[in-house]
């Protein structure tokens, strides 16, 4: 990416590396140069929370021109500065909340009766 054309600054935030590479061929395609940066991309993935997030950097110049090319190929949730975590993750989700409650006491469960056999 050229520098010269300003300073970088995070466009979009993603949850996964695909998303992040589809909308940065999508500006790259309207001609908005683009940077996609995490820790999901070296040799070492990292793909659990936070460390899974993927990020769009774009010249200063071009956040306008990037934000119109995103929303007008319905790429809005792209924008929010939140980074979504998945259904368990999400506070609002109870019913998914209730279910990997109920998981985790069963594998405890089943857990402390193997320890307790073999003691």
């Amino acid at each position: 990416m050229d520098t010269s054309a300003g300073r970088l600054v995070s466009l979009a935030k993603f949850g996964d590396e695909v998303s992040a590479r589809i909308s940065a061929a999508l500006l790259e395609s309207a001609g908005i140069a683009t940077r996609v940066h995490g820790e999901s991309l070296g040799p070492y993935r990292m793909t659990i929370g936070e460390w899974a997030v993927t990020e769009i950097l774009v010249a200063e110049t071009d956040v306008e021109d990037a934000i119109e090319v995103l929303t007008a190929s319905e790429i809005e949730f792209a924008l929010s500065p939140e980074v979504r975590g998945g259904a368990v993750a999400d506070r609002n989700n109870l019913p998914m909340r209730l279910v990997a409650g109920v998981t985790l006491v069963i594998v405890a469960t089943a857990v402390i009766r193997t320890l307790m056999r073999v003691f």
